[in-house]
This record gives structure tokens, C-alpha cells and sequence, in this order.
């Protein structure tokens, strides 16, 4: 067990990560960056060519990437900058047992397209936001349930997209701190705002590569459950960006470890790829969603349309409710209602707000 988990529990509860910069001869070919990390206490490893630096401190330069990375580019040349290589390592373990990481090192200045983010002061400060898209059960009239869409606000007011803050939570690697902060957010908000709680479900995204150690990552988000008031069987954690997903074990570990807490689980966009359908049949999800692109493709398309049966079939095969999502129109709802689908969402029904509606 790393020392940073024993110390804090969870590595996503901070927002300070560690970068390793290398390049060849570092210590001779760049003195200045060596000058400087004496004086910012960045540790130089000259066995590796290796300087470490924290990211996350308060004090500039190095509050985030791409402020980093602008410094550089005040201080080097742009052939030496570009020389430069990076790479985002574990926080508890030293760099020396970290050398195959070491060695998928690349340029640094192509860590960081996306300008300089507002992500780590919108944490700190609380500004994730939930909004609920009802979700409902066909020809019925009240919300089967709310799905919790995270928007977040910078210091100006201005709304910052889904889109936008995951882009800035991977190129700073701050995944862990975004997903665990959504989740909570969401089950905290979803408390104090869903009416009639007992018998509405609450649909809360998540990204299995922000949660390392089940046992320490969850402890908060049971927490933040039992501090909403919400019943965990009344929550189903539902699982996004399918395409990704390499290391299978360790999602089933996951999943596992939110049905023995008593939640539910589902997989997002399962259609969309060859993955979403493979890991229907190896996770065997309590939730099944049929993604929006393959809902469109099946209004023009009648293999489509037998895959989005198909799906349905082996939901009730396996007694699994099915879900039929982005529903926009009056083609689609009767669509999904020949599918014969138990649950639909979609611009439809209605769109994400910060109060739930329906």
C-alpha cells in the first residue's frame, strides 16, 4: 500500500500530482532549469536525467501544466524546449520503481494542447454543478429517474461544459479528483433536490480509471449517500467512455464493489462499439443503455434497428431493464416504443436543468 494512501486514504482527495520531466544530458544542456529547481525544490535525479515537480502548489509556476509549460517556453529555446519529455506518475512511490512509466515518456509541450484550465480552482472552490435529465419509464407520466449531469462554473459565472472540464482533468491528471467530487456532488444534490426519493432513481456517471482502490475511493461516496438520505439501491453508478476501457479485471472489481455497498450498475453507449458489446456479456450490468447514435442510425438503417432489438432481447433474457437514450423527436419515442424498451431519455422528455424536472 502506498504511503499516500495510508496518509489521506484516497490519492483523489488532493489536487497536487507529481510530473517527471527528462531529457538527455539535463544536467549539462539545461542549467537554467536546474538553477531554478533549487530555488522551487524540484528534485533533480541525474542517475535518470530526471527533474520531479510537485503540480498543484500555490506558488507559480507550477499551479498547473500548462502554466508550467508556458514558463519553459519564457526561459528555453524552442528547440530545447521541445526537447524536453514528460510524464505524470504515482504521487506515493518513488520515481526510481516507476521506470517503465519512465520510459512511455513524451514531448511535454504535446501534454498540454488545451489552454491554461480553471479545473483545479473550480474544485477547490466547489463549483461542480449537478443538472438532472429526467429519465422515464414509456407512456409514463412522472420521472422514473433523474440522470446527473456535471456542469461547472468558473470565476466569471460562465457555465464550463462536460466536454470542456474532462479535457482539462486529463491533460492535469486531476481524473481522480474531478470523478470524486461529481459523485459526491451529485448524491448531496440529488438529496436535497429529487422529490419523492424512496421511489425515484438517481443515475450517477463515473470513470473507471479514477478509481484505483475501490475500498479506499468509494469510502466517500457511500459517505456522501448516507449524508443525501438516498438509499444505495435507489442509485446505480454508471459506467462512460466504454471505448477506453483496457484492463477489464479491474472494472469487474470495481462494479463488484458498488453492488456489495448495495448500489446498481450500468454501462453507457453499449452499441457504439465493439467494446460496449463485449463488456455486456463479460459485466452483466443491472442497467442496459442503447446508445443515442445507434437510436439514429436505426430510423434509416434496418440492421441497426435489429441490433437495438437484439439488445433488448437480451436484456429480458437476463432480466435487465433496458433504456433507449437521446430521444429527440416523435420518430424516435415511437421507435423505442417498438423496440418495446422499459426506460426512455432524450430532449424529447425533457433537457438536463439544475432543477429537476418533469
Amino acid at each position: 500500500m502506498s504511503s499516500e494512501i495510508q496518509k489521506n486514504g484516497c490519492g483523489c482527495t488532493s489536487g497536487i500530482r507529481k510530473l517527471v520531466i527528462l531529457a538527455q544530458n539535463l544536467g549539462q544542456s539545461f542549467p537554467e532549469l536546474l538553477s531554478f529547481s533549487r530555488h522551487a525544490g524540484w528534485n533533480f535525479y541525474p542517475e535518470l536525467e530526471a527533474l520531479e515537480i510537485m503540480i498543484g502548489n500555490e506558488e507559480k509556476p507550477t499551479d498547473s501544466l500548462v502554466e508550467l509549460i508556458n514558463f519553459f517556453r519564457g526561459i528555453l529555446d524552442d528547440s530545447r524546449l521541445n526537447a524536453l519529455r514528460g510524464v505524470w506518475v504515482k504521487s506515493g512511490e518513488a520515481i526510481q520503481d516507476q521506470l517503465v512509466t519512465l520510459i512511455h515518456a513524451g514531448r511535454l509541450v504535446d501534454m498540454a494542447p488545451h489552454d491554461s484550465s480553471d479545473l483545479l480552482d473550480i474544485l477547490y472552490h466547489k463549483r461542480i454543478e449537478t443538472w438532472f435529465q429526467p429519465v422515464y419509464r414509456v407512456n409514463g407520466e412522472q420521472p422514473w429517474g433523474y440522470e446527473c449531469l456535471m456542469r461547472g462554473r468558473n470565476n466569471d459565472g460562465n457555465i464550463i461544459s462536460p466536454f470542456e472540464l474532462l479535457q482539462w482533468a486529463k491533460q492535469e491528471n486531476l481524473i481522480f479528483m474531478l470523478d470524486r467530487i461529481c459523485r459526491e456532488t451529485h448524491l448531496l444534490n440529488a438529496g436535497a433536490k429529487i422529490p419523492n426519493l424512496e421511489e425515484t432513481q438517481v443515475l450517477i456517471n463515473f470513470l473507471p480509471s479514477s478509481i484505483y482502490r475501490p475500498e479506499f475511493c468509494l469510502r466517500s461516496t457511500c459517505a456522501a449517500a448516507e449524508r443525501a438520505g438516498l438509499q444505495p439501491g435507489n442509485i446505480i453508478f454508471e459506467v462512460i467512455e466504454t471505448e477506453h476501457i483496457s484492463d477489464i479485471d479491474h472494472l469487474k472489481l470495481i462494479l463488484s464493489s458498488y453492488r456489495q455497498l448495495g448500489f446498481k450498475v450500468a454501462l453507457d453507449d453499449i452499441g457504439s462499439a465493439f467494446s460496449g458489446l463485449n463488456l455486456l456479456g463479460g459485466l452483466d450490468p443491472d442497467l442496459i443503455k442503447i446508445d443515442r447514435q445507434l437510436i439514429e442510425n436505426a430510423r434509416d438503417s434496418e440492421l441497426h434497428g435489429k441490433i437495438c432489438s437484439a439488445l433488448v432481447d437480451i436484456g429480458r433474457s437476463r432480466g435487465k431493464q433496458v433504456l433507449a437514450e437521446g430521444i429527440e423527436t416523435q420518430e424516435d419515442h415511437d421507435f423505442a416504443l417498438s423496440l418495446d424498451v422499459d426506460l426512455v431519455q432524450g430532449y424529447f422528455y425533457g433537457r438536463p436543468s439544475p432543477e429537476p424536472k418533469g
